[in-house]
């Protein structure tokens, strides 16, 4: 039986009034929060197990493209993600981005304390709220910092990378790879490199350390998402993700999120091993409180480390809902949508190979139902359609399999399949 938050946490009357009044302050900013507490008699309720979570179809219903009057000052950052051609709007208050700028300052504080301030950082990442804030960040800790417009051609990154020779370099792993089989090469020698927003594991991360002549730990693979912000980070001497201080993590099993049975659930025989749902203490603008990511998770667990108490995992295995990535993000009900136009009744999964490879159980898949998937990926995801023509990442690929070629089995599809 997993671990949950509120098992390995401590829980004590401080951290309880804390959780209660961050619920409080969500249901005054969001009507139809304060509906669900009072649906489930929660409202004043600061432990965990009695508050709703807040999954993806709520959210879609309730806040990403719903207007929200009551917040005037809030910075509005948009992401491909939502069904029906809309885009997910993510607000974030002046207090949210400093949290935000602050927590990121202080792990890259750490991470580049041999860097000696005044050298050069470079930011290439795509949209959101990282690429947004990673050049004030960058500026915080007294660096020379640029960023890259990820609409322009890969020809033209590899040019200004080779021309600013940056010792700090925050990136996707899916555009570094593209960064490194460009040609005219790249030809720069960073100190340190941070990468952000696609898996990371550590033998991509030691691959990448001996392309660069650095030591594993000299890569360092941020975890967060638009919605939560900064969330956990690789830690080299524990070999662990460690979370952030101001988020409380939980694993359910998957099967109590997606309606699977018993013999669909994503396999594991570990403690601390299920579906990630987390609740940040200084998110205001998003209804952080037992938030479904979508992810699943391997060894949830409260470490000592460094004379503190962390929560910490092994890794992330996959998704199990939500939104897929190809440099930026495509929903699954969008990508299930155009698999129906295009193969209507052939069961297919999704997963990352080295970037977005669709497997479809059909003889053949011919240039025109191959192409008439790429136009619908590019109307759907405008983002990811933009990565595709800069060349920042690859075409998505279309592949016809025999029935028993789905690695996922019997099911009618998976999506975001962990690769061996």
């Amino acid at each position: 039986m997993p671990h949950t938050a509120t098992a390995l946490a401590t829980r004590t009357p401080a951290r309880e009034a804390e959780l209660a009044a961050l619920a409080a302050g969500h249901a005054q900013r969001f009507p139809w929060y304060r509906d669900l507490l009072l649906g489930r008699g929660a409202l004043g309720s600061g432990d965990l197990a009695d508050l709703p979570l807040i999954g993806t179809d709520l959210l879609a219903a309730r806040y990403y493209t719903a207007g929200h009057p009551q917040l005037p000052d809030a910075s509005v950052y948009h992401t491909s993600g939502t069904s029906g051609g809309q885009r997910k709007r993510i607000l974030y208050s002046p207090a949210d981005d400093d949290a935000y700028v602050a927590q990121r300052r202080e792990l890259f504080r750490e991470f580049t304390r041999t860097v000696p301030r005044g050298a050069v950082a470079v930011a290439d990442l795509g949209t959101g709220h990282a690429a947004a804030s990673a050049r004030r960040v960058f500026l915080e800790l007294g660096f020379q910092a640029h960023d890259i417009d990820f609409t322009r051609p890969v020809d033209e990154h590899v040019a200004k990378l080779n021309e600013w020779r940056p010792d700090v370099f925050f990136t996707m792993p899916m555009i570094l790879d593209r960064l490194l089989q460009a040609r005219p090469g790249l030809d720069i020698r960073p100190r340190k490199i941070m990468v952000v927003g696609d898996v990371a594991p550590p033998a991509w991360r030691a691959h990448v350390a001996d392309r660069f002549g650095l030591e594993p730990a000299d890569v360092l693979d941020v975890f967060g998402s638009i919605e939560i912000g900064a969330i956990a980070h690789s830690c080299a001497q524990t070999g662990l993700y460690h979370f952030h201080d101001h988020i409380v993590p939980e694993v359910l099993p998957p099967e109590e999120l997606t309606g699977r049975t018993e013999n669909d659930r994503v396999p594991s025989h570990q403690e601390g091993s299920g579906a990630l749902l987390l609740t940040s203490l200084t998110r205001g603008y998003f209804p952080a409180i037992r938030y479904v990511t979508g992810d699943a998770v391997t060894g949830l667990r409260r470490i000592h480390h460094d004379g503190r108490e962390v929560f910490a995992f092994e890794r992330i295995d996959g998704r199990l809902a939500g939104d897929l990535k190809h440099g930026e993000r495509i929903s699954n009900h969008d990508l299930a949508q155009i698999m129906a136009e295009v193969f209507p009744g052939s069961p297919f999964e999704a997963a990352d190979d080295d970037g977005l490879v669709i497997r479809v159980v059909a003889d053949t898949v011919d240039h025109d139902r191959l192409a008439a998937i790429r136009s619908a990926v590019d109307r759907r995801a405008p983002d990811v359609a933009q990565m595709i023509a800069s060349g920042l990442v690859g075409p998505v690929r279309v592949i016809g399999v025999s029935p028993d070629g789905l690695r996922s089995g019997h099911a009618k599809r998976r999506l975001d399949l962990k690769e061996g």
